[in-house]
């Protein structure tokens, strides 16, 4: 692009809008790089359907028409950020990726949401709270990993204190949970847990 186009300098036209320096002039002239597919597609914001502004610039640092369609519809069908495509950009300037490639990639570089179902039960039983509390944590703890595997939650972690005990887990343990019945699981593994004492206590 031409400094100059119709007459007028980058310059000129930052100065006729009150603006400045031309830093928002050339951002505005880089989109006349996208083909007019493209360019209809820009708004400000985050348009729904739609590409931002900022997006938009970068997009338009892709040399190849068809590459910023690709980028364009991994805009819309992703919801690719401004950043995204600036990564995608330089995994493409980089490592000579494909456009293909670089948006795989790009995607896999986002965070992954990792959601932790908790639940929190009562020790009710008087003797489950005499037993255990003359257990060390470990032992507790193992205690009650026989319980819930007995009653059939899918657990990451859990801890079993003299009057609480707390079950943590992925969307398995939330699966396993509603199978079970979430309003039966206190109860269950409180159940388990009784049989556990009693039968440790029968073996001691």
């Amino acid at each position: 692009m031409q400094e100059r186009e119709r007459g007028a300098s980058l310059a000129d036209c930052a100065a006729s809008l009150n603006l400045n320096g031309t830093g928002h002039i050339g951002r505005f002239s880089r989109l006349l790089r996208l083909p007019e597919d493209v360019r209809h597609l820009v708004d400000w914001g985050t348009p729904r359907g739609g590409i931002g502004f900022s997006a938009a610039v970068e997009l338009a640092k892709l040399r190849a028409a068809g590459d910023q369609k690709a980028v364009a519809e991994a805009v819309l069908k992703h919801g690719l950020t401004s950043r995204e495509i600036r990564q995608i950009t330089q995994l493409m300037s980089r490592s000579e990726m494909t456009v293909e490639s670089a948006i795989e990639s790009g995607l896999r570089m986002r965070p992954k949401i990792v959601r932790r179902h908790v639940f929190l039960g009562s020790v009710t039983a008087d003797r489950v709270r005499s037993y255990i509390a003359g257990l060390e944590q470990g032992q507790r703890d193992a205690l009650l990993r026989r319980a819930i595997e007995r009653v059939g939650l899918k657990v990451v972690s859990g801890r079993l204190g003299v009057r609480i005990f707390t079950l943590v887990g992925d969307d398995d343990l939330g699966r396993s949970m509603r199978d079970v019945g979430v309003d039966e699981v206190e109860r269950k593994v409180l159940r388990m847990m009784e049989e556990e004492v009693s039968r440790e206590r029968s073996q001691g």
